[in-house]
């Protein structure tokens, strides 16, 4: 099979989200029950939860969606309101994103814009997510995503119709920490 039977990709959008550090919901519940857990083996205590300590949520502050300049549907807006639902998978190895937020563009339509995807973590992700990393870390690529728009306008109905898959990084500066995707629609 050749090459020309594959997806190829065209750079679409670029997204910077300013993050809140992550609540984790059900924490101390569930520590609580794994603490309780005496009589259980090592390794059920170390799988944790699957609804307790594993899921993480994440208030998005503020944001920005730019269009690629080679993008056919211009786009530059300002996030209204977002956050991130994560829920880490037993090992820790892996952080599966569940996304939703609205985006207002110049123009004032709004794009209600969401991913789902995942975090492959790493020790500098660790730190950013145990809220010890030091100003100036800038991660590898390690988050994968596929991104769904719905548009309030017809002047961007078209990103509705497209199939978008983005790579994101983390940057952590003094007080904030940013995540960055490149996104890019999927074309046959």
């Amino acid at each position: 099979m050749s090459d020309a039977a594959f997806p190829k990709l065209k750079p679409a959008f670029s997204l910077m989200l300013s993050i809140d550090p992550g609540k984790p919901i059900g924490m101390k519940l569930a520590q609580q029950i794994l603490d309780s857990l005496e009589s259980r083996s090592e390794t059920i205590r170390e799988s944790g939860l699957s609804s307790g300590p594993k899921l993480v949520w994440v208030n998005i502050k503020s944001g920005t969606l730019k269009s690629h300049t080679d993008y056919p549907v211009k786009v530059n807006a300002e996030l209204i309101s977002g956050a991130d639902w994560i829920h880490g998978d037993p090992s820790g190895e892996i952080q599966r994103l569940d996304v939703r937020s609205v985006f207002k563009t110049d123009d004032d339509a709004l794009l209600n814009f969401s991913y789902l995807g995942l975090i492959h973590m790493d020790k500098d992700i660790a730190s950013i997510f145990g809220e010890t990393a030091s100003p100036g870390l800038v991660t590898d690529w390690k988050a994968v995503t596929h991104k769904f728009i719905q548009a309030g306008s017809e002047k961007y109905k078209q990103l509705e119709n497209e199939v978008f898959v983005a790579v994101g990084r983390f940057h952590v500066n003094e007080g904030e920490v940013l995540v960055e995707y490149n996104i890019s629609a999927v074309v046959a």
